[in-house]
């Protein structure tokens, strides 16, 4: 199936690039091409949840005090945190979702399985290590998010 517009839900997997203006979609129980990149439908989702996509990295900088590369909370009541596997500027950069992931393993030295709900897994073209710094962003980022929401 091929779509115009897309937002980010609890069941999304995985955005990944197909060139520029197009990006594959994988959900829980299907998947679709969209024609957007993937950074719009990063933005688009967050504005569709009340924030700006800026707002989010600003806070998740703000949080972790880091600078590249940084997961986003897409949606807080059901903590949809989305990563990116490289810089943002790059045209292979792949989004995951941090709450589906269920684990991942070295598939070779220049890749990744990713494992998901539903016996779902994709190969990433992503070193492990990077993938693992990753979720270690996204436990930081959660941990902290849901401290500072308990603190209210």
């Amino acid at each position: 199936m091929e779509l115009d517009d897309y937002d980010i839900n609890s069941e999304t997997l995985i955005i990944e690039p197909i060139d520029k203006k197009t990006s594959k979609v994988v959900e829980l129980h299907s998947s679709f091409i969209v024609h957007k990149s993937c950074l719009s439908i990063l933005k688009e989702s967050c504005l569709f949840f009340g924030s700006s996509y800026e707002g989010r990295v600003d806070s998740t900088r703000n949080f972790l005090d880091c600078k590249a590369k940084v997961p986003i909370i897409i949606e807080e009541s059901r903590n949809i945190i989305f990563f990116p596997t490289s810089s943002i500027k790059n045209d292979d950069c792949v989004w995951i979702s941090y709450q589906n992931l269920l684990k991942y393993s070295r598939n070779n030295d220049y890749s990744t399985v990713l494992y998901f709900h539903n016996n779902i897994s994709i190969i990433v073209n992503v070193r492990y290590n990077v993938i693992d710094n990753q979720i270690i962003r996204c436990i930081k980022l959660e941990t902290m998010w849901n401290k500072r929401k308990s603190d209210f």
